[in-house]
């Protein structure tokens, strides 16, 4: 059975026992700051778990997963990887442990028809509930049933002593039996031993307990259920294979892998392909998916895991050979393997592939840049052990500035350290990083997170109606009331307080639309609503009372802000319009990232990997002019999520939506998921124009745009800008651009004449300097300050003074006024000596003050800190050079 049959089989079985088939959740978490990745089917499910309860109270699922807890494992191990999909299913108070047991056997025994002598059990040495229903219910032989203790056997693990406090419980898990053929081939070998012979293929969670702060398990007045089978491990134990590696998940991956390489006529050694492959495989297949759920490569939190995951891939890869972009190469098989679960993976491959690419073509340039004066960092080290321990310098700390200020991986500090008899410690340098993460960490996030869980305890069980689609004044009923994150009963003058209405005019921010604006009132009282947020099934308008106080209960008029209200909805009408035009131009490859809607502006964030050329951007921004010309009707309608899918209406793929949808279409045109203010016909938008084209990230463009009035602005200014240009040139506006371009070729041809004259001024420049030079040991040491600024000046100087005195070393600042130029050449005879530019000015810049400094061997820069450091750099220079680089 292949694992694309296990994974439908497996949800269709649950939906014909009731459940309710829950898609995938990103491996991005939506609304969860407590952890990086979804890595777990109960991620998604917290807050039913939690008690608030959904329109379902029985769920399944496939979840993609992703951990990089056991990454040294990975490739090694037969079961570990980054990236896998766990089926589950899951019970908010509705059954427990006799019919999720009940159900897991009937669904290995029947469904998957595995023989049931090959299946053994565990439960916890101290649940005799589930053990009855295994061994009397169900009649599994009590031989093939072990109990086993809270590191095993209850979730979270030891949690009975250790905490975390909070819902946990016992677990029983199936297990698979190879034979005893395989593992120790002990006669009393169980699911205990790790000899191998035992494959866990699924587990099952009883979550039963609330572990109170004093460690007692106070019994959950509602029982969930929460159970993980692994996917790979299933397809193995399906396929007959013994390990995940060889599945059909993974083996079209490795035939591709091998491919590539047969290509670039590189044959790796067996043991490489037995546990490198495997890790390249596996890295590259996580970080497709994550690149495809929003995450790029960088150094920053999710995007660091997924760099390294594509660096650890090259520095396998690295051992046969391989020195050259090659892992993108695998994501298009990755694809085909994985498209019928997960077909947005096939439509993005491209974008993907780009991705990855262009993160190894930065890793290869990284390593010829950087390389050498890495592996001179820790010789350094070496050579002086004791002067770095004294300082508290770890070699940790080495690899953590190479990392963080030059983008050198651990990796290869490790690999350069080990040159000279040095480790680095893997937690130094995750120590490094976590205190990095936590300096960037945004300290307003974290409280906006806490005030939306306070108000969210404030108002469970409030709700609103939205009838802001119809009406932008209505009559509404005041029913709660909430201060600093507590309901109170009245609101007073000067206040600031959140008003929650029964119905409501006022949109609330959501999908990209910033929230209404506009007032509350009622006879002596009036409020300025400042911001309107949506909490569970509560709208909150938070408002700064003007005048007068108001009582819950009370009735008011909500009065929104008609012509912001019209402004937004010409935006965001527009932002459909663009997606539309940007897929019909650029290819149905273009899918949003994110979007901004205001009154003032939209913004709209697309995948797409390079720049759009300005005549296409030109060919975009009129097909979008010609719709809203047409004065084309914008239609929206109710439909279940299935019917609009079946109407091919575009949704947001970082959003998620309940069964019921709103689609908002234009005729011929867009059509969409979305909840957010529109006009009622194209004409109303009057005009668009894209302000700006960026890249904020890897394979993700941004266009900012106007439309109406501040369109119409924006043309305005920029004829009167076109108007003050041409008087300044005394130029009519037809004539500006010729005009241009006279001028710029006169100034070009004024600064190649200047520049002549200063290179044919170098020459007795660099004499100077040479006239001045001292010696040691037969060398030629200049040390002096430039009276040029500019780089490519001073570094043709170094290069007449290495010309002309070799052998040399030559020391040069320059004459910036603000952060003067250092520069340190060495000749090519000294290079191949030993001597080496970078350590030289690294040395240098340390002693005065200053840090940093690269290049290559026989020529390095760096910036000084301030102008005060050039007279240390004169000063010192040439007692460092002659103490420290050429002593005898």
């Amino acid at each position: 059975m292949d694992s694309n049959q296990i994974r439908s089989k497996f949800l269709e079985f649950f939906e014909k026992n009731g459940h309710k088939i829950v898609a995938s959740d990103l491996l991005v978490p939506k609304n969860d700051p407590s952890v990086l990745f979804t890595s777990a089917g109960m991620n998604q499910f917290k807050e039913q778990f939690m008690g608030k309860v959904s329109e379902f109270r029985r769920a399944a699922s496939c979840q993609k997963c992703l951990r990089t807890a056991d990454l040294e494992n990975v490739g090694k191990s037969a079961t570990h990887h980054t990236f896998f999909e766990m089926l589950g299913n899951f019970s908010f108070g509705d059954y427990f442990k006799k019919e999720a047991i009940t159900w897991a056997w009937q669904f290995v025994t029947e469904v998957l028809k595995l023989p049931k002598d090959h299946l053994w059990i565990s439960v916890h040495e101290e649940d005799s509930e589930a053990y009855e229903i295994w061994a009397n219910i169900i009649g599994i032989d009590a031989a093939r049933i072990v109990k086993l203790g809270d590191k095993e056997n209850f979730w979270p693990a030891n949690a009975r002593l250790c905490g975390p406090n909070g819902p946990c419980g016992p677990c029983s898990e199936i297990f698979y039996d190879w034979s005893q053929r395989y593992g120790c081939k002990r006669s009393d070998c169980n699911p205990a031993c790790s000899c191998g012979r035992f494959t866990e293929i699924w587990n099952l969670v009883f979550t039963q307990y609330d572990r109170q702060p004093d460690g007692r398990l106070a019994p959950l007045p509602t029982k969930n259920i929460d159970t993980g089978m692994g996917l790979e491990r299933v397809a193995t134990v399906m396929q007959n294979v013994r390990e995940n590696y060889l599945n059909d998940l993974f083996t079209p991956i490795t035939e591709a892998l091998k491919q590539e390489l047969s290509r670039l006529n590189v044959t790796p050694k067996p043991e490489w392909l037995d546990t490198n492959a495997k890790t390249v495989v596996d890295h590259i297949r996580a970080a497709a998916f994550a690149i495809c759920d929003g995450v790029t490569p960088s150094n920053e939190e999710r995007g660091y895991v997924i760099r390294k995951l594509i660096r650890r891939s090259l520095i396998n890869l690295k051992q046969t050979g391989v020195e050259k972009p090659f892992c993108y190469k695998l994501v298009f098989s990755i694809a085909q393997v994985m498209k019928t679960a997960y077909p947005e993976l096939d439509r993005r491959h491209e974008m993907i592939a780009a991705i990855i690419k262009k993160e190894e073509e930065a890793f290869y340039l990284i390593l010829t840049e950087r390389a050498g004066q890495n592996e001179m960092k820790f010789k350094e080290y070496a050579e002086n052990k004791e002067k770095f321990l004294s300082a508290a310098i770890t070699t940790a700390n080495i690899a953590f500035t190479e990392y963080d200020t030059y983008g050198v991986p651990l990796e290869i500090s490790k690999e350069n350290a080990k040159k000279f008899g040095l480790d680095i410690s893997d937690s130094d340098f995750e120590k490094e990083m976590d205190e990095q993460r936590n300096r960037s960490r945004s300290r307003t996030q974290l409280s906006g997170q806490i005030f939306a869980k306070t108000v969210s305890q404030a108002v469970s069980g409030v709700c609103s109606e939205f009838v802001g689609y119809e009406y932008c004044e209505y009559q509404a009923k005041v029913i709660a009331i909430v201060k600093d994150g507590s309901l109170v009963s009245e609101a007073k003058e000067n206040e600031k307080v959140e008003i929650i209405l029964d119905k409501t005019p006022f949109y609330a921010q959501a999908g990209g639309q910033t929230a209404d604006r506009g007032v509350i009132s009622k006879e002596n009282f009036l409020a300025e609503v400042t911001d309107v947020v949506r909490v569970d099934e509560a709208i909150l308008h938070s408002v700064v009372v003007k005048h007068g106080s108001l009582k819950k209960d009370e009735t008011v008029l909500a009065d929104v802000g008609r012509d912001l209200r019209l402004a937004c909805a010409r935006n965001h009408t527009a932002t459909h319009l663009l997606q539309y035009a940007l897929r019909n131009v650029l290819g149905i490859h273009i899918e949003q990232s994110g979007s901004l809607v205001t009154p003032e502006k939209l913004r709209f964030d697309f995948t797409h990997i390079t720049q759009i050329p300005k005549e296409i951007l030109k060919n975009i921004e009129h097909s979008v002019n010609k719709t809203i010309w047409q004065d084309l009707p914008v239609e929206t309608k109710i439909l279940n999520l299935d019917e609009a899918k079946e109407e091919c209406a575009l949704a947001f793929f970082n959003e998620k939506y309940g069964q019921k949808v709103r689609v908002v279409s234009v005729k011929n045109t867009s059509k969409e998921l979305c909840g957010g203010t529109h006009v009622n016909r194209t004409g109303q938008i009057g005009m668009f124009k894209i302000v700006s084209e960026s890249s904020i990230a890897q394979g993700v463009r941004r266009i900012e745009a106007v439309t109406a009035e501040a369109a119409f602005s924006f043309l305005q200014n920029n004829d009167e800008l076109l108007s003050t240009v041409g008087s300044v040139l005394k130029a009519s506006p037809d004539k500006i651009l010729t005009t241009l371009i006279k001028l710029s070729e006169q100034i070009k041809a004024q600064e190649r004449e200047l520049k002549n004259l200063k290179l044919a001024a170098l020459g007795e420049h660099s004499e100077k300097f040479i006239k001045a030079a001292k010696k040691i040991q037969g060398i030629n040491v200049v040390i002096g300050e430039s009276e040029y600024e500019e780089v490519e000046f001073l570094r043709k100087i170094t290069d007449l003074i290495k010309e002309k005195a070799d052998p040399v070393i030559s020391v040069l600042v320059g004459a910036q006024k603000d952060k003067p130029l250092l520069l340190v050449g060495i000749s090519s005879s000294l290079a191949k000596k030993g001597v080496d530019a970078v350590a030289i000015i690294q040395e240098i810049n340390q002693a005065c003050g200053g840090k940093g400094g690269g290049g290559k061997k026989e020529l390095a820069q760096a910036g000084l800190v301030d102008i005060n450091m050039k007279t240390q750099v004169l000063a010192k220079a040439f007692n460092i050079i002659k103490t420290k680089f050429l002593k005898r």
